[in-house]
């Protein structure tokens, strides 16, 4: 197993962690390994979570509803001059 060594840790830092590691009858070195480890299981989570808020958002806008030939040229009229502006 690796070891770590954190230097120049702040010391509200360090006494909130060393109260919690008490709190829950860990060392200094288990508490702060346990929150990192629970820090890389949420990130997933949290990601999980705002991709199906995503997906929930798109179903809920409804039916897609395909472009008109007008609405298409004006599209490609708008990319065009813009090419030609640069």
């Amino acid at each position: 197993m690796a070891t770590l060594t954190l230097r120049d840790i702040p010391d509200d830092l360090h006494a909130q962690l060393e109260l919690e590691a008490s709190a829950n009858f860990q060392s200094l070195g288990q508490e702060a390994l346990a929150r990192l480890q629970r820090s890389f299981e949420i990130e997933p989570a949290m990601c999980m979570r705002r991709d199906q808020q995503w997906v929930d958002e798109a179903l809920a806008s409804g039916p897609e509803t395909p472009l008109t030939r007008a609405e298409k040229y004006k599209v490609r009229d708008r990319v065009l001059s813009l090419y030609k502006a640069a």
